[in-house]
Order: C-alpha cells, then structure tokens, then sequence
C-alpha cells in the first residue's frame, strides 16, 4: 500500500427527519447535513471502492484495515490532505 495518505472528508450524510407523526407541509428542509470524517485514503486500486471516496480507520504493518468507510463521490463536499505519508508512515 504505497502513497497512504491521511486526509479529512466533509460530506453530506442522509438523515433522518422527525422521530414523531408530522404532517407533511410541516416538514422543514434544513439543509444538508455535513459530517466530517478523517481516515487513510484507499485508492480504488488498492482497496478502495470505484466512484466512492474510502477510508480506513486504521491500516497494520500488514496491510490490514479497520472500520472501512465508502463514501460516494456525490456526496463528498471537501477533501483536505494532512500531511504527506511519508511524515507519518516509515
């Protein structure tokens, strides 16, 4: 897993509306809901899903991951680099 690099995604979510019976013209659009997520970036050719952005919490020496997350491409707002891997990973 050449070129690891740690970056931070901010991205529209789904989200649920009320948690009680509403009446439909009642239902207000507040907007996107923005969730923000920071992780190792998986390249589709490394591990990662086609047309998503993929990050791994955590990647061993071994080149296994933990807590994965595939986010579509659509929905990413912003994708900020960290730092460069070869700051962290040796």
């Amino acid at each position: 897993m050449a070129g690891l690099t740690p970056v931070l995604v901010e991205w529209a979510d789904a989200h649920a509306g009320p948690e009680h019976w509403a009446a439909l013209d009642s239902m207000e659009d507040d907007g996107e809901y923005i969730v923000r997520s920071i992780g190792w970036l998986l390249p589709a050719d490394e591990g990662g899903k086609h047309d998503h952005v993929t990050l791994a919490q955590s990647i061993t020496p071994d080149h296994d991951v933990d807590h994965t997350l595939h986010i579509p491409v659509g929905m990413v707002r912003r994708l900020v680099v960290l730092c460069n891997a070869q700051d962290v990973v040796s």
